[in-house]
Formats: C-alpha cells, structure tokens, sequence
C-alpha cells in the first residue's frame, strides 16, 4: 500500500497519478521545455519561496499550457 499524497497529471486527459512533490507525470514532464522545467524547478527549491509562491504557480502553469498546447494544439486557440 501506498500512502503518497497524489495528484492527477494536469496534462490535458492524463490519467495518470503523480505524487504531490512533481508537478506531472514523466511522460508529459519531458515535453516540457528545459527552460520551463528549470522554472519550475528553481521556484519550487527556493528557500525564500517555495511551495505555494506566486513564482511557483506561475511557473508551474507556464509549463502546463506548454505541455497542453502540444498534446492539444487547440489549447494554444482563442483568447
């Protein structure tokens, strides 16, 4: 039995659970630019910010659309 919080992979129709500490599963995580993915990481580290900052959750959702706009080209449509 596992008793890792989890989340569900916000990569659009993921199924897949992830544990709290990543933001998505492997499989989409890897589409996410390098550049993104050191965001992300640098903010989700930083002693003076962290979890729950603004840096953090801007970060994180920079990487979603990112994601999201390649599995769904839609995504990156409209407003």
């Amino acid at each position: 039995m596992n008793d890792t919080p989890t989340h569900r992979c916000p990569a659009w129709h993921c199924p897949r659970d992830v544990p709290d500490e990543r933001l998505m599963c492997p499989l989409h995580w890897r589409l996410v630019p390098g550049p993104l993915q050191r965001a992300v990481n640098n903010a989700y580290y930083d002693p003076a910010a962290g979890v729950g900052s603004q840096a953090l959750r801007a970060a994180q959702q920079a990487a979603i659309r990112a994601v999201n706009r390649t599995i769904n080209p839609e995504e990156g449509q409209g407003a």
